[in-house]
């Protein structure tokens, strides 16, 4: 019915569609949530680069083609649900949906997403079994087809729109309650199951309950709250988890209203067990301090944390900025340079462009030539960068710059093959001649698209000799309908040039007699005018 490649399609709720689909790579699962006839969102687990997919278009189709079949009139009369349960005993009824949801999933977790708020008995969280045993049926880790059975991941999708429709209504409290029950049950499932699980299943479900919590937080019990959150927080399960951050982030959101001092007072505790108070952990404690600081209007004690606390490379990295500021230029190289030279060997590829950068700019400020040329060469030697670039030809005069510019024009091709650096090197002095001639040298389509509109004000025979050369050798080792969809590109592009046309026509003639048995090349080149 729905197509090569389709296993399954389900309507998994009003709006919601949910697909499997036997690809290349195993069984990929596809979500598509629709509004009205268009779709709103969609999903694929399938491994293609693009985006969206190929698989969404095909289930869209398929969905389109399901909804038509089942809106087509049917022969004699129609069978109506409503009359079938018109006739049957409520008791009857109750007993036929307690059946089938001991062997139907989605029935169960629909019957309990609809009556939950009628459960409860005033002890505990009311929420907190129903959604246990609706997690308890989600795999852990198996076999590589596991994610055929994501659907129970959905429950946690749905429970969401749940919390969510009931704050839409200003029913908070019920909102909250299955957030926490949400929080506490997924959390205590992923500890419980393999340690690798957690990476099967998106992070999101680690931040989206807060994220409603966090958006109702105007209309909950705070001090309530807070307290849970400084309770809850505790467990072990939550260590090492996006849980136990954003429990840090709700908290400091509460705090500043509740009690900003507990919040500071837990956050130095934590930072005492640290040992090491350049690590990223101390650090993300440390970021909550001044972020409540800022927030409670404290700012100078905010500022006192970053200052005190250079040992951390980004807060030196803003007392460096400060200093630069201020022009305390030598304070600013000290605490740059302290910084370098204490980082091991492993680490200075990582920190030394963006500190380099700030010694280029101080010695600019400072107009040091010889600090000038020597960054700036840095940052030039391997790659050529145009804002780098026009810093260390200004450190030269212009008899000098002649001579270093052959030096770094020589340095770029020593490579012998087409380096794109000679080549935006030759662009930015202007150097056209001799970029044809690099080009003559090293042709390369990819290239030569990048570059050929430099070429063509000066040499547009000679451009167009380039293409020619390049199509015919790209044409003669490359086939499949992607390289043919480059060439009738490139064609394109060619006939835009003077004189162009007629070569084209010329080139067009050429492939359709050498090369008549590809089927889509001749396709893609019959789509020329």
């Amino acid at each position: 019915m729905y197509g090569t490649g389709i296993i399954d399609l389900r309507q998994i709720s009003e709006n919601d569609w949910k697909a499997k689909y036997q690809g290349n790579y195993g069984i990929y699962i596809i979500k598509i949530t629709t509004y009205g006839k268009k779709t709103k969102s969609f999903s694929c687990t399938c491994p293609s680069d693009n985006y969206p997919c190929k698989h969404i278009s095909m289930i869209e189709k398929a969905i389109a083609e399901k909804i038509s079949n089942e809106e087509k009139p049917e022969k004699g009369e129609k069978l109506r649900i409503e009359d079938f349960i018109g006739s049957v005993s409520a008791e009857k009824l109750r007993e036929f949906i307690i059946a089938q949801t001991k062997y139907n999933t989605d029935l169960y977790n629909a019957v309990l997403l609809e009556f939950s708020v009628n459960t409860g008995n005033g002890k505990g969280n009311k929420y907190s079994k129903i959604i246990k045993k609706s997690l308890a049926s989600i795999p852990d880790y198996g076999d590589d087809d596991y994610l055929d059975e994501s659907l129970d991941i959905d429950v946690l999708d749905q429970w969401y729109d749940k919390a969510n429709d009931y704050i839409s209504k200003k029913q908070y409290n019920e909102a909250l309650l299955i957030c926490k029950a949400c929080i506490e049950e997924y959390s205590q499932w992923l500890y419980d199951a393999d340690e690798n699980v957690s990476s099967y299943y998106s992070s999101d479900y680690q931040f989206s309950f807060f994220e409603l919590i966090i958006g109702a937080v105007d209309y909950i019990n705070k001090k309530e709250l807070f307290n849970y959150c400084l309770s809850e927080m505790k467990k072990k399960k939550y260590a090492e988890t996006e849980f136990y951050n954003e429990f840090h982030r709700l908290l400091e959101i509460l705090a500043v209203t509740v009690d900003p001092d507990a919040f500071i007072a837990l956050q130095d505790e934590l930072l005492a067990g640290i040992k090491d108070k350049s690590s990223y952990e101390a650090e993300s404690i440390l970021r909550r301090k001044i972020n409540i600081y800022r927030r409670i209007d404290q700012k100078s004690k905010a500022w006192a944390l970053i200052r005190d606390n250079i040992q951390i490379e980004s807060f030196r990295l803003k007392v460096v900025k400060k200093k630069i500021e201020k022009l305390k230029f030598k304070t600013a190289k000290k605490l740059i340079n302290d910084f370098l030279d204490n980082q091991k060997e492993d680490q200075k590829n990582y920190f030394d462009e963006r500190w380099n950068r700030l010694l280029l700019d101080i010695a600019q400020k400072e107009n040091d030539v010889s600090v000038i040329k020597k960054l700036s060469y840095m940052f030039i030697k391997d790659y050529f960068k145009e804002s780098y670039y026009q810093i260390y030809k200004t450190a030269f005069t212009s008899l000098e710059w002649k001579e270093e510019k052959e030096k770094l024009i020589q340095h770029y091709s020593i490579k012998k093959y087409f380096n794109n650096s000679t080549a935006d090197l030759l662009v930015a002095e202007k150097e056209t001649e001799r970029l044809l001639k690099y080009f003559e040298q090293y042709p390369s389509i990819h290239e030569l698209e990048k570059y050929y509109k430099m070429l063509i004000p000066d040499y547009p025979e000679k451009t167009l000799e380039l293409f020619k050369k390049v199509l015919v050798s790209y044409a003669a080792n490359n086939v499949g309908r992607t390289h043919y969809e480059k060439i009738h590109s490139m064609l394109t592009k060619m006939s835009r040039i003077k004189g162009g046309k007629k070569i084209v026509s010329n080139l067009i003639n050429e492939f359709k007699v050498k090369y008549k048995n590809r089927k889509a090349m001749m396709e893609i080149l019959a789509e020329w005018k």
